[in-house]
């Protein structure tokens, strides 16, 4: 048997974890790196790759490379590499092959089973593509897990003893949940979820890139919106501007030979404040206190009463971030985990308690919930008229799981023989703007007056997210059942096997082409890992530059000799081709 392992399949970077002794670890990729950038790309060859390599080549090719896949989960969409065209499923399936191979590698053993994180708020959709991108990539995936849940376990763990509300407030690269629970007896119990799977860290770089978009157009009177590398090129910035930010007060934005005019290079030079980038975001962060408090609503208390806010994602080591969420609750959040990666442990802990690696001794039980609200379209009485299309809930959100929920209908006419049920997920009273899940019908209902005929349909709702419909003719005790595990946007069984079959071939490129005259093609090998960039000159000619920098440029070059010492050292190959870039452009505005 294979080893199950946790993942944190995020918007823009993804990690695996293991349970060693008890405890989650997370597991290095090939580059040493404990992050995966969720960025998939194809090289000059025309071969896959996925993570740090394919992240650096997002500004220089970026009609090869796709990020930020996990947003169109579940819809109709495709994105393009080169000629190629993809599901948002296969690109996820893509990300977590590479997990996969990575925690083989590391760990020495088959990894067959993952439990992958989701946010709180994703769709019945969403969650269906998650589970498929598992397949397309070889893993079984029984097990999806809540990421502000998975976050929770994690924090939990090492606080067993306590009994306390707690808020989960996960503000990742590309979406925002948020969870109240109630911990008591080693129990983890989830009151409420809430969220917006369209708001996230990558939100705050669009806005900083609209700023620097406005500082050429101001600067030079071009409108560069319309170019992919010269956009690549700026969020890139953006994105270094905004870590630089959490620490210090200005940080200096130097993007050269971006376009040309009138013959002459026209490259951006300003300077972005940690002022003026809480301008930029602060309506962003702010609208993470309607779910907020949604959250706490539903679960039934004020915010006087969490005692402690544990912070989740990459976005909350933001200073405005922490400032706001602070006075909100009046207190300081907890800062015992890391908002990188405490999804992943989380997800690790959860395939320990599935397999039994986690001994039940330790006395830890988590509860979940469902996070919309489950029914049925029916037809409801107006005076004299009828109005279909009305949205009758069955499961209401929030419920915990898992649940089992039964109501009874009747039939709305004159020798009505059967009856239609379709499903629905949301919170509106209107079908139309909910989210349509399935339908079947269900005859053999005796003709009878409208009204007296009664139909019950029960839901159950499991802990992966399944919804069962089961219907009974009440007169008759006929059933009729259905298993909701498909949407119209996902994909067919044969087309999720040809996408398996095509993604083995395309995954496999071979290293070089066979001889003409070898009698046997040499077998393929997965495309190997670039090497990482060599820095160490680029850091000596920094050195040396820093003692000759002014008092404004001196700690913006400090802090990024400091930054690409840290990446090289654990071998984080994103960071360093970014760091590469920001550090050899500040050294060219030098002189």
């Amino acid at each position: 048997m294979g080893l199950v392992v946790g993942i944190d399949l995020g918007t823009t970077n993804s990690l695996v974890a293991h349970l060693d002794g008890g405890r989650p670890l997370i597991v290095a990729n090939r580059a040493g790196a404990r992050m995966t950038p969720s960025v998939v790309g194809l090289d000059r060859h025309d071969r896959l790759h996925v993570g740090a390599t394919a992240k650096a080549q997002l500004e220089t090719h970026p009609d090869r490379t796709v990020a930020e896949v996990k947003r169109l989960m579940g819809t109709p969409e495709r994105v393009a590499l080169g000629d190629r065209t993809y599901s948002p499923t296969e690109i996820s399936a893509l990300v977590l092959r590479a997990l996969a191979e990575d925690a083989e590698r590391a760990l020495g053993a088959k990894v067959d089973e993952a439990v992958v994180t989701v946010p709180a708020y994703f769709t019945d959709a969403q969650r269906q593509a998650t589970k498929d991108a598992g397949e397309l990539a070889g893993l079984k995936v029984e097990r999806i897990l809540n990421e502000p849940t998975a976050a929770a376990l994690a924090y939990g763990l090492d606080h067993l003893d306590k009994e306390q509300f707690v808020l989960v407030y996960d503000l990742g690269g590309g979406t925002f949940d948020v969870s109240v629970l109630e911990m008591f007896e080693g129990v983890l119990d989830v009151k409420a979820s809430s969220g917006n799977n369209h708001l996230g860290g990558s939100d705050f770089d669009r806005a900083i890139v609209e700023f620097l978009f406005q500082e050429i157009e101001r600067e030079h009177g071009l409108d560069l919106r319309a170019e992919l590398k010269a956009r690549a090129r700026l969020k890139a910035a953006a994105e270094q501007a905004k870590i630089e930010l959490s620490t210090l007060e200005a940080a200096a934005v130097l993007v050269p030979y971006l376009a040309q005019k009138d013959g002459a290079p026209v490259s951006l030079e300003t300077e972005l404040t940690r002022v003026r980038m809480e301008g930029l975001i602060r309506k962003l962060v702010q609208s993470t206190f309607e779910p907020v408090t949604s959250a706490l609503r539903d679960a039934g208390i004020d915010k006087g009463q969490v005692a402690e806010v544990v912070l989740v994602g990459g976005a909350t080591r933001i200073p405005l971030v922490r400032r706001l969420v602070a006075e909100y609750f009046g207190k300081v959040p907890r800062d015992g985990v890391n908002p990188d990666e405490a999804v992943a442990l989380g997800a690790a802990l959860q395939a320990g308690l599935k397999t039994g690696g986690l001994s039940a001794a330790r006395g830890i039980m988590i509860t979940d919930v469902c996070p919309f609200t489950l029914g049925v379209e029916i037809q409801a009485s107006a005076g004299s008229q009828r109005l279909a299309g009305i949205f009758s809930p069955i499961i209401p959100r929030n419920s915990t799981v898992p649940v089992e929920r039964t109501e009874v209908y009747a039939t709305t006419s004159d020798g009505q023989r059967a009856v239609d049920i379709r499903v629905y997920q949301g919170e509106s009273q209107l079908v139309r703007n909910n989210v349509y899940l399935d339908q079947y019908s269900v005859d053999g209902v005796p003709p009878a007056p409208a009204g007296i005929e009664k139909v019950a349909i029960t839901f159950t709702y499991d802990i992966n997210g399944i919804l069962r419909v089961g219907t009974r003719v009440v007169s008759t005790g006929k059933e009729a059942h259905l298993v909701v595990d498909k949407t119209p946007q996902r994909m067919s069984a044969p087309d999720r096997e040809k996408a398996r079959r095509r993604l083995d071939q395309e995954w496999a490129a071979p290293v070089s082409p066979a001889p003409k005259a070898a009698s046997r093609a040499a077998a393929p090998v997965p495309a190997p890992a670039p090497p990482l960039p060599d820095v160490q000159k680029l850091l000596a000619a920094a050195k040396t530059r820093l003692p000759q920098a002014n008092a404004a440029q001196r700690p913006r070059l400090a802090s990024l000799i400091e930054q690409l010492e840290a990446a090289s050292s654990r071998a984080d190959a994103s960071a360093m081709a970014r760091l590469d870039v920001a550090l050899t452009d500040l050294l060219f505005e030098l002189g």
